[in-house]
């Protein structure tokens, strides 16, 4: 059935758009939606694709966590309340608090993560300024997104594979590298939110769209958001464990070469763009516009540095808050088997190749 449904290429939109899509689990999620209402309607709301489809997921299971296992077999389990991690428990339900009250993204937040960053020599300046008039909003749905320890930037990941909520060793980190290039360098004001969106990881997406929506509200001159990411491939740096991984011994080396590259004599981590084209009744902005806007900086990227963009993907089933801005992308920069040197050495690039792109539409003035 899978090779039939692979051969007949189905397309849901034009031509110039299909070699993205990924039509198999288009067909899969849409005889979900069909078949399990309760599926369609979290997808209103969530930022969810195929690999959030399963039964693990639905159920809120984790073959880590043997007791929630348990509590399904035997529900009298379920009635007692066994702490096993008190303080991971303490931070999440914390978290969860501020997320529910929309308090991740007041002033607080960004002066304390901005004090956390106080203790990294080179940090950008451009690190806990809000603009007046920001033009981008860049910010973080999955902020624990790591990279490779290395002797420079070393953290025990937590809270999962490659993660941590120390800001100075995750996405937040590049995020701030990436506002700084395009402020010092191009006088294009970013309002980047540092809040963490992902202690609950099933709720990230309604989280940070709780703060696109908050700053859009508040900043009515922001044209452009931006989600920055990086991309996931198995698992490197495990949770509690104090180590720096040899890159040449990591396990998948044809991913580690599929996102990096040489550039003057440096070593980056390449781009890729993700787009998604869920869109309800609610749902006003056109994805195409979202769509076309990555491609213009995908190809300025590899126009300026051949190579650098791996392209598009279109996501059939996520909108990644992406319809509350005709210019709303994701970006994944690097992946968990890039260092966060690597990363970092990219941000000049793609801080040249956005401004490049909003001079050609009138839009950095």
């Amino acid at each position: 059935m899978t090779d039939n449904i692979k051969a007949s290429s189905i397309n849901f939109v034009t031509e110039a758009f299909a070699e993205e899509y990924n039509n198999i689990d288009g067909v899969f999620i849409t005889a979900l939606n069909y078949t399990m209402p309760a599926v369609d309607v979290s997808y209103k709301t969530q930022g969810f694709y195929n690999r959030d489809l399963t039964i693990a997921s639905m159920f809120n299971l984790n073959q880590n966590d043997p007791l929630k296992i348990l509590k399904y077999q035997i529900p009298i389990i379920s009635q007692i309340d066994i702490d096993t991690n008190k303080k991971v428990s303490t931070e999440q339900i914390t978290s969860n608090q501020k997320d529910t009250a929309n308090k991740n993204t007041d002033n607080k937040v960004t002066d304390t993560a901005s004090k956390n960053n106080a203790n990294t020599p080179d940090k950008p300046t451009a690190n806990g300024t809000t603009p007046d008039k920001p033009l981008i909003l860049l910010y973080h749905t999955h902020t624990m997104e790591s990279y490779v320890a290395t002797e420079k930037y070393k953290y025990i990941a937590k809270y999962g594979y490659d993660r941590t909520n120390d800001l100075n060793y995750n996405v937040v980190r590049v995020g701030d590298s990436l506002a700084n290039y395009l402020l010092n360098d191009y006088g294009i004001a970013v309002l980047h939110d540092r809040a963490i969106h992902d202690y609950n990881y099933d709720q990230s997406y309604y989280n940070s769209s709780l703060s696109v929506k908050k700053y859009l509200d508040e900043y009515p001159s922001i044209k452009v958001t931006i989600d920055l990411h990086r991309d996931g491939y198995g698992s490197v740096m495990q949770p509690g464990v104090d180590s720096i991984p040899v890159l040449s011994n990591l396990s998948n080396q044809a991913y580690r070469k599929k996102y990096i590259m040489d550039i003057n004599g440096q070593t980056v981590a390449k781009i890729l763009f993700i787009i998604g084209s869920r869109r309800t009744v609610e749902m006003k902005e056109d994805w195409k516009k979202n769509y076309e806007f990555a491609k213009q900086i995908s190809d300025k990227l590899n126009e300026l540095y051949p190579g650098i963009s791996l392209g598009i993907e279109v996501h059939q089933y996520a909108e990644y808050n992406q319809h509350f801005s005709e210019k709303g992308i994701l970006i994944e920069l690097g992946s968990n088997y890039n260092t966060l040197e690597e990363a970092l050495n990219t941000t000049p690039f793609l801080a040249k190749a956005i401004y490049e792109v909003l001079k050609d539409d009138g839009l950095d003035k």
